[in-house]
């Protein structure tokens, strides 16, 4: 495999020939190659300026395509996404001259996922659906869709719907043996289980995750891959009470964000950094770090980390408030901001808790009308939520408790699911209590895989090379980073 295909396959796109010795394309493809090569050596800038020059020289569309490709990467890996758009337009034009059903299909996906970080999920699912109708079943750049399309539900607190297409995209996964599409699909599915108070199974996923992206490497750790998993699994850790630990994977994560100008990562980690401090009960680091991201997020557009950051420094108010440290007042103007923010992106999850939060505050305030005008919200909310267990009709996801994903991914108690399994009447049989499909023996994606069990503390283990990992100084990243 030559050296730009294994940059771009590896950056979550599909393969593209980047040379085009013979075809006319004269000093922009060695500017292409070297560009490449900078860009694997973490000189991010002198390869972007090597692609720029590159795009003004380069004559045949199909170079230009693939060129203006690795351009919307860069970008996205540093969190510019409204540049990412520019690429991602070009690109789309540049199809639409070739009639070339395969391009169009890739410059819809990246605008799908460049539109997603911007918090328009409603218009990432609309390029998401037109990248699938330009594109075959079983390719990469399919996977990558309905992977796109899961990570959107999953902010619109569309669960089954994310976990239908975590499916189809781990699907084409195994079919096509993509692990670098396999590794991004668990990383939403520990999410997801994260966002349900799922905290061991959350775990379990990012575990999954982390050893992949160990694997996929082969001797460069610092892939946008790699900081992902370790971000999840300081998520999934912090989740779990494990804060040592997940301390350590955020640390290494945001010292490889700062090292490779990764600035989306950058704000991702000092949020969850936020997390772990205030799990810590150090309300006054952890909201330093939530502003920090606040600010991060917004110099970069990122609507969904900001919010996300936002929820983090609404706790830390509340904790502040619930002990008489502060007044009502800022925790009441924040929230109220917080639930603007949730309700234009459409993060219902999150609009149901600043809801609830709201409530409290007011009940605080003696202002039983408001207090009950949000308490309704926030029940009505819960309801149109439908995170109840179609087995038992009691809620889940909502407090902490073990779950299960039925095969035609409806959510399940992990006991009701169990106790649908372990039927052997051949007159009461395995259906599904939402949708009334056949129920296999085994569970979604293999949950119950004998050797997954270990692989969390098998991940664990992996600290001591994690921390070994961690030679350069922080100081070292912010002199050599664009962040």
């Amino acid at each position: 495999m030559k050296g730009g295909e294994w940059w771009w396959n590896r950056g979550g796109a599909r393969p593209r020939r980047e040379k085009a010795r013979g075809r006319g394309g004269g000093g922009g493809s060695w500017g292409v190659e070297q560009g490449l090569k900078l860009y694997r050596a973490h000189k991010q800038q002198a390869a972007v300026r090597k692609w720029r020059g590159a795009l003004k020289s380069i004559r045949h569309r199909e170079d230009k395509f693939a060129l203006l490709g690795y351009l919307y990467q860069a970008y996205m890996d540093w969190g510019k996404y409204r540049d990412s758009i520019e690429f991602g337009n070009k690109q789309l034009c540049i199809s639409e001259e070739l009639d070339s059903p395969n391009m169009r299909a890739e410059a819809y996906l990246n605008l799908a996922r460049a539109h997603e970080r911007l918090g328009a999920l409603d218009r990432a699912l609309d390029y998401a659906r037109h990248s699938l109708y330009n594109e075959c079943d079983q390719c990469a750049t399919a996977g990558l869709v309905h992977l796109t399309v899961g990570r959107v539900h999953l902010e619109l607190a569309g669960f089954c719907k994310a976990l239908e297409a975590f499916q189809r995209a781990h699907k084409i996964a195994h079919s096509i043996q993509d692990p670098s599409l396999e590794l991004q699909v668990y990383v939403g599915l520990s999410e997801l289980f994260c966002r349900l108070q799922d905290a061991d199974k959350s775990a379990r996923y990012a575990a999954r995750a982390y050893d992949l992206s160990r694997s996929l490497q082969l001797g460069d750790l610092n892939s946008r891959h790699h900081r992902a998993a370790l971000l999840q699994m300081a998520a999934a850790l912090r989740k779990k009470g494990e804060l040592g630990d997940a301390h350590d994977y955020c640390s290494e994560a945001t010292r490889l964000s700062l090292v490779s100008g990764d600035q989306a990562s950058y704000a991702r980690s000092i949020r969850i950094m936020g997390d772990i401090y205030r799990k810590k009960s150090d309300i006054n680091k952890a909201f330093r770090q939530y502003e920090s991201a606040m600010g991060s997020a917004a110099a970069t557009g990122d609507r969904l980390c900001q919010m996300e950051a936002m929820d983090g420094a609404a706790r830390c108010l509340e904790a502040l408030r619930l002990q008489h440290k502060i007044c009502n007042c800022r925790p009441l103007e924040f929230n109220t901001r917080l639930l603007e923010v949730a309700g234009s992106v459409g993060a219902k999850l999150l609009v149901r808790t600043v809801r609830s939060r709201l409530s409290k505050i007011y009940g605080s305030l003696g202002d039983e009308e408001q207090k009950g005008h949000y308490e309704r919200l926030a029940t009505a909310m819960e309801e149109d939520l439908e995170l109840r267990c179609g087995s038992c009709n009691e809620p889940f996801g909502l407090e902490a408790d073990s779950l299960e994903a039925l095969p035609c991914s409806h959510i399940l108690h992990a006991r009701c699911a169990y106790d649908i399994l372990k039927r052997r009447d051949k007159k009461k049989k395995r259906l599904c209590p939402d949708c009334h499909k056949s129920v296999s023996s085994r569970l979604y994606l293999h949950c119950e895989d004998p050797h997954g069990m270990n692989t969390l503390n098998h991940s664990s283990l992996s600290l001591a090379s994690l921390r070994a990992s961690s030679l350069a100084t922080l100081e070292d990243c912010h002199a050599t980073s664009s962040v």
